[in-house]
C-alpha cells in the first residue's frame, strides 16, 4: 500500500489545487486509501450545522498538513454505504496504510479548540506508529 503513483497523482492534484476532494463512491474510497499512506477523511452532512461549521477547521488542516497526506470528505447522505459506524457529525477518521488509526466524532464548538485537539490527536497516533509528518 501507499506507493502507486498512477492512482495517487489524481487525488493529490485535486487535493492541493481544488481544495478538499469529495469521495463519491466505494471505488474512489478504496483507491484513495490504497494510494496514500495517510488519509484524513471528514464524514459530513451538508445540512448539519456542526458539519457546516467544521468545514473551515478541516480546510485549515488540509492547508497545513504534510503534502503527502490526502485530506478528503465523504457526504454521508450521498454515500451512506461509506459511513458505517458514524453516529455523530462531523466525524474524522485517519487511515494509515489502509487501517483506521484515529477517529473523532463530534466537535467542541470552537474552531481553535477543534483544530488543536484534532492536530494533537492525529500527531500523537501517528508518532506512536513511528510516522512523523506535519499535521
Amino acid at each position: 500500500m501507499g506507493g502507486n503513483k498512477n492512482i495517487k497523482a489524481p487525488y493529490k492534484t485535486l487535493n492541493r489545487c481544488a481544495g478538499l476532494i469529495e469521495i463519491n463512491s466505494k471505488d474512489d474510497f478504496i483507491r484513495a486509501i490504497k494510494a496514500n499512506k495517510v488519509v484524513i477523511i471528514e464524514y459530513f452532512d451538508p445540512d448539519n450545522e456542526d458539519s457546516k461549521k467544521f468545514y473551515l477547521t478541516i480546510k485549515d488542516v488540509e492547508r497545513h498538513v504534510d503534502p503527502s497526506i490526502l485530506v478528503a470528505r465523504i457526504n454521508i447522505k450521498r454515500t451512506p454505504e461509506l459511513s458505517e459506524g458514524v453516529h455523530t457529525l462531523p466525524c474524522i477518521r485517519v487511515f494509515l496504510d489502509g487501517e483506521v488509526v484515529f477517529e473523532q466524532q463530534g466537535v467542541f464548538g470552537r474552531r481553535d479548540l477543534d483544530l488543536m485537539v484534532l492536530r494533537r490527536g492525529i500527531r500523537s497516533v501517528l508518532r506512536s506508529r513511528n510516522v512523523s509528518l506535519k499535521i
